[in-house]
């Protein structure tokens, strides 16, 4: 296949796979609008759209089935196509956000997490009033970083959709010493915000790397030291809930120090719904999923391909 023909085959995955328009294709290509048209055509009369299209349905079907067996999941749902960074995320997160639209039900207590996977659900809820439905983060926040981490428009964003009543964390992600920490805890109204995070019969939450570029680690909440012990023995987060290979929590330190939901307080929960979008965060997830962590499952066709080969791998398999 020459290299135009292959760019054709990305634009009408992107296309008709991840419904993106024509103007998020040509940037996610770094072409022309025109150019995308063209590209399109030339698909469909290489008979590429068929393929592309029905195929990437019929495999993800296939992965849905081994996940759910693999890992004892309520809920998968996939979306297809490359990955091509904001655009992947963008059809994860629309998947998402209809999934939490179904499970959200009257007098329900969701607890949310944040950073860019689960604003990217937020974006896309739509209007689905309940009544008496309380919306908890579930961890404090960053509140001087040079990265925007949409807390607020996150949580703002999931309260409209549900006329919900929110309940925020207003407090940092990790003190500087523990017994900071243990101290605010004991303020009646962070409490109380702690408490319904726990009660929560519902979390909506994603699994982050563990990589230099990622959001804590470019915080100065993180000592040097802190940073290279992750680095090397932690494989991601959960509500920024660093853990092993094993899916244990690592560096006890840094954990009494933190302002989030506990994994063990995540696994009681009835549903877990995890958001992840992006190959690269396939190895973290398959240990959370291993774990016992994620009930209800959102992710794309590659992640998932890569998740099943790491327990297979693992497993012997």
């Amino acid at each position: 296949m020459d290299p135009r023909e292959a760019q054709a085959l990305d634009a009408a995955t992107l296309y008709y796979g991840l419904g993106s328009s024509q103007d998020e294709v040509a940037r996610a290509l770094g072409v022309s609008r025109s150019t995308v048209s063209k590209l399109i055509q030339l698909a469909k009369d290489r008979g590429y759209v068929e393929v592309t299209v029905r195929d990437p349905r019929e495999s993800a079907a296939e992965l849905v089935q081994a996940l759910s067996e693999r890992f004892g999941l309520a809920e998968v749902r996939l979306a297809t196509g490359p990955d091509h960074g904001d655009l992947i995320l963008t059809g994860v997160g629309r998947l998402a956000a209809r999934l939490v639209e179904e499970c959200v039900q009257d007098g329900d207590i969701v607890g949310l997490a944040w950073g860019k996977t689960i604003h990217a659900v937020g974006r896309q809820l739509r209007p689905t009033p309940r009544r008496g439905v309380q919306i908890v983060e579930v961890k404090g926040g960053i509140p001087m970083h040079s990265r925007r981490t949409h807390e607020y428009e996150t949580m703002t964003a999931f309260c409209e959709a549900f006329d919900a009543y929110p309940r925020s964390l207003l407090v940092p992600i990790v003190f500087e010493r523990a017994s900071t920490r243990r101290a605010m805890e004991e303020e009646s109204h962070i409490r109380e915000v702690l408490e319904l995070g726990r009660r929560a019969g519902t979390a909506v939450f994603t699994v982050g790397g563990t990589s230099p570029g990622s959001t804590l680690f470019g915080s100065e909440h993180l000592q040097e030291s802190e940073r290279q012990f992750l680095l090397a023995n932690a494989v991601g987060d959960i509500c920024s809930r660093f853990f092993d290979s094993r899916g244990r929590e690592c560096l006890p330190d840094l954990a009494e120090r933190t302002v989030a939901l506990r994994l063990e307080d995540l696994k009681a929960k009835e549903r877990r719904i995890c958001v992840v979008a992006g190959s690269a965060r396939a190895r973290a997830l398959a240990v959370a999923l291993e774990a016992g962590y994620v009930s209800h499952l959102v992710t794309d066709e590659a992640t998932a391909a890569r998740v099943l080969a790491i327990a297979g791998s693992a497993t012997g398999a």
